[in-house]
């Protein structure tokens, strides 16, 4: 290898490099899956499907509560919360359910995870400092270095970590008090700059924020109260600066806890339009409803979650990319 010259050393990295990213006639492009809560078998549990509702797979089954699954950048693990050790905390485990750990527990209520674009922090909503108050903390992946990211009188809760990492949107009270509506939120990951992003939209009871994969929208549910003819959730989208504000549904029935795909082009939410409580995935322009999960009345699906990283891992070992497959390479673990 000495005796070949810079040149054909470049050719040759070239040509090893096209073999590596060739496109494989016989891999099938990985989808990532949808993880969501039920209570189908009697109490919550975690399950996965796929992004047409099919080969549904239980994760958790646990006589305590497992819900408010969020899944991790790459796929490969799920945060969520649990009331196995007495009271509502957070629990790590990988996609197939295996490897159940719990992060930081001090005996303090703990909801509503969601993890940093690299996959190394975990923010989510406490009532660790405050008795009766929720505020906003973020920890290390394995439940080390908790920070405390903000600090008010009233309810700061379900954080979203923005895809660039930079920011966190969340629900608040601290405009008005308990008597003002329920505001979107925006502010750095250090807990600086906050801003209402949802102050001019004239929505009441904003909730669930998720960001789409370029930053550029965020898209709740809103509770218009004070139209009487419309007193139900919808899902809306809402630009990062706030200037924009477009409604995806329009009922029947309540539309709740909105999350895009990995993609951008769909969203998944929960629907009880027919009295029950079910998934669905819409556009992200609100059309093509098409209804994945199907259970009863009396049985509810929630917290639909997708890995947001650009690379989801596939469980084949191989990555999707734009003109191929990465192939990994070696024995596979």
């Amino acid at each position: 290898m000495n005796n070949i010259s810079p040149f054909s050393r470049r050719g040759l990295f070239l040509l090893l490099l096209a073999l590596m990213v060739t496109p494989d006639s016989t891999a099938q492009r990985f989808e990532p899956r949808i993880v969501f809560a039920s209570n189908r078998d009697g109490d919550w549990d975690i399950y996965s499907m796929d992004v047409n509702g099919d080969n549904l797979v239980q994760l958790t089954d646990h006589p305590a509560s497992d819900h408010q699954p969020a899944a991790s950048p790459d796929g490969r693990r799920i945060g969520f919360t649990s009331e196995r050790g007495g009271t509502p905390d957070l629990y790590v485990m990988d996609s197939d359910g295996n490897n159940v750990i719990g992060l930081a527990h001090e005996g303090f209520s703990k909801f509503g995870p969601t993890w940093s674009p690299d996959g190394t922090r975990i923010a989510f909503c406490s009532l660790r400092d405050v008795v009766g108050n929720f505020e906003i903390y973020a920890m290390d992946a394995d439940g080390n270095n908790l920070t405390r990211l903000d600090k008010h009188e009233f309810h700061d809760i379900l954080p979203s970590w923005s895809p660039d990492g930079s920011k966190i949107a969340f629900v608040s009270y601290r405009d008005g008090g308990l008597n003002d509506p329920l505001h979107i939120f925006v502010m750095n990951a250090d807990g600086t700059g906050r801003r209402n992003l949802t102050a001019d939209t004239q929505l009441s009871l904003n909730s669930n924020p998720s960001w789409s994969p370029d930053g550029s929208r965020i898209a709740f549910n809103s509770y218009r109260h004070f139209v009487p003819a419309r007193s139900r959730n919808d899902i809306f989208v809402i630009t990062a600066d706030g200037k924009e504000l477009e409604q995806l549904t329009d009922g029947p029935g309540t539309s709740t806890l909105p999350v895009y795909s990995p993609d951008g082009t769909k969203i998944a939410y929960v629907s009880g339009r027919r009295g029950d409580s079910n998934i669905y995935i819409m556009d992200a322009n609100g059309m093509n409803v098409v209804k994945l999960t199907r259970t009863p009345p009396g049985v509810d699906n929630r917290f639909p979650s997708w890995p947001q990283g650009a690379l989801a891992v596939n469980p084949s070992g191989k990555l999707p990319i734009s003109w191929g497959m990465v192939k990994r390479t070696g024995n596979p673990r």
